[in-house]
């Protein structure tokens, strides 16, 4: 139970998060276990008090993965190198952040009009002014909001200048990509769930106590069996 709690500590109060190597150096467990253990706990954190974003709410897109190598292009594409934007392959996440409030994140099977529009009225409720970058894949769902504001980054205008900038969803996505990059390294599309709860759950407790993190942590006990067969299942 020791190395549980110091577990379930570790996890829950890290600013980005413990990799099963080092989990398993300060548990002096071997990896596996350590990793298991990550992922055991992982399934604690969930917010009870889930609720739709209102106010002011930004919406941005993630992708996550590494890019293709090039030698593993089409050697007659012509692209000489690794596929960037939309169309590249990797797992893409929708993150919709409420100002001064919550994170919520959502992954989305494609970059496309009503993938994203579901995503964003599943997070978002309609009262909210919503805030994006100029992709035209969030005109529709913009419509079905109170207020929809576009920055158009292709001009290089990252702010209108009246509160309109997708600031604060680029913070959380550079937090959750130097996680992937300083700490776990790589994330496989089975688990990226798993991350992105973990991150979310914490960039939402961020003006809480490490001590309250640790109990709210707790709080998930409840959840129900994850075994380390459906961890490591193919598929």
């Amino acid at each position: 139970m020791t190395k549980w709690f110091l577990a379930i500590w570790l996890i829950s109060t890290s600013s980005k998060g413990v990799s099963g190597m080092k989990l398993a150096e300060w548990l002096d467990v071997d990896y596996r276990t350590a990793w298991y253990m990550g992922h055991r706990i992982r399934r604690l954190l969930s917010d009870p008090d889930w609720r739709k974003l209102s106010g002011v709410v930004e919406a941005d897109e993630m992708y996550v993965g590494g890019r293709k190598k090039p030698e593993d292009d089409d050697p007659g594409s012509g692209s000489g190198g690794s596929k960037r934007g939309r169309g590249h392959g990797r797992a893409t996440v929708l993150v919709a952040a409420e100002r001064g409030g919550d994170v919520r994140v959502r992954r989305i099977a494609t970059h496309s009009s009503i993938e994203v529009g579901n995503a964003v009225r599943g997070l978002i409720n309609p009262s909210a002014r919503l805030i994006t970058d100029g992709l035209p894949v969030y005109r529709r769902v913009g419509r079905t909001m109170a207020e929809h504001v576009t920055v158009d980054h292709g001009r290089r205008r990252f702010s209108d200048g009246a509160g309109g900038h997708v600031n604060t969803t680029e913070g959380f996505i550079g937090l959750f990509r130097r996680s992937v990059q300083g700490t776990w390294h790589w994330v496989s599309g089975k688990h990226l769930d798993a991350y992105t709860t973990e991150c979310t759950w914490r960039h939402n407790r961020r003006n809480v106590s490490a001590a309250t993190k640790f109990i709210q942590a707790l709080g998930g006990l409840d959840v129900g069996p994850l075994g380390y067969r459906e961890l490591v299942a193919c598929g």
